[in-house]
């Protein structure tokens, strides 16, 4: 093996090694033994090495079950089904990153892709839709776009430069079949957008479902994936995890379980003891000055608020590698909603 490979190989021992410490500690799910793609990945298990996989290969595939995959390019994940006739495919990703689920799923077979389901209106989701028009065209096949009402609306309200759905599901929950597979939406009111909306693959107990949790690298995206109202994400997410699935994908991070839903909600349980408790210690008035607008009143108790919290989260949480990153953002959301949604 070349120096450098051996340098990446222990960079992969020593990573997932650490990875197994803090997951166990944190009750999540352990990283899988078999990682090959042509292998199901067991249920409650992370596709090893993926953090570093999917910026460093041009794709990442990860059979789920007989028929469902999960690839990964850099950020972001797309999820298809190869029925006997065509493959279905959620999310057709943006960047360029479109081009490595083509590839993956020519990797699988010779069929085409004959639909494709947009999840909601995020262009970084969707921003490559027209790859997979061109190339059904050069097929010569019909393809179809599947969307929620809710994201058919939002497509044309923000006129995102995207190929519109053909096929709009009205019905919430609703439907649709594909080949042998009934395939469950659902609009959500996770507040990450106005239309984010689950995908049910009923046969395959696999959930598509984007940008609340991020399975294996846990703290999430900047102020818990840019949600807006705290409350209603966590509804959501104790609803989704009465629903009958085995394989979460969830955009972004490694294929997930209902055990990273739990520890995402206990992490913004921890978040609004932490700054609720912070509002209550912190005096407001300490802040006034008559020489300066009362913005700065406001930013400089806000402040005090988020640094008092984090000394408090860092204690159980300071060692995850995106603590020092992005918990002051999901503090400053819980600030914000403590503020303005919930009763004083």
């Amino acid at each position: 093996m070349p120096t450098h490979m051996q340098k990446l190989s222990t960079t992969f021992k020593t990573t997932t090694a650490a990875a197994l410490t803090v997951f166990a500690a944190l009750g999540q799910p352990t990283v899988a033994l078999a990682t090959e793609p042509s292998s199901i990945l067991k249920s409650g298990t992370y596709v090893e090495g993926l953090s570093y996989k999917r910026y460093t290969e041009p794709f990442v595939l990860q059979q789920l079950t007989e028929r469902t995959y999960m690839v990964s390019v850099s950020t972001h994940n797309a999820t298809f089904y190869v029925s006997d006739t065509g493959v279905l495919v959620f999310d057709p990703l943006a960047y360029g990153y479109g081009q490595g689920v083509l590839d993956a799923i020519d990797s699988v077979t010779d069929l085409p892709v004959t639909a494709l389901v947009y999840s909601h209106f995020h262009m970084d989701h969707l921003g490559d839709a027209q790859l997979f028009v061109d190339s059904a065209t050069a097929d010569g096949t019909d393809l179809r776009i599947i969307a929620s009402a809710e994201v058919a609306d939002q497509i044309q309200t923000y006129g995102n430069p995207i190929p519109a759905p053909t096929d709009v599901i009205k019905d919430s929950p609703g439907s649709f079949t594909f080949g042998e597979l009934d395939v469950r939406v659902e609009a959500t009111d996770d507040t990450h957008s106005i239309d984010n909306t689950l995908f049910l693959l009923e046969q395959e107990r696999v959930l598509h479902y984007l940008d609340t949790v991020e399975p294996e690298d846990f703290l999430p995206y900047f102020r818990l994936v840019g949600i807006l109202d705290i409350a209603p994400m966590e509804e959501t997410l104790q609803y989704v995890k009465t629903l009958e699935w085995d394989y979460l994908n969830a955009g972004h991070g490694n294929v997930g379980s209902r055990s990273d839903i739990d520890a995402h909600l206990e992490l913004i349980s921890d978040i609004r003891n932490a700054t609720g408790a912070a509002i209550g210690q912190v005096a407001f008035d300490q802040f006034i000055d008559p020489a300066t607008d009362v913005m700065f009143w406001i930013k400089g108790f806000h402040d005090a608020i988020a640094k008092q919290a984090l000394e408090t989260l860092r204690g159980k949480y300071g060692d995850q590698p995106r603590f020092d990153a992005v918990m002051t953002s999901h503090v400053e959301l819980m600030t914000t909603n403590l503020s303005y949604f919930s009763a004083h």
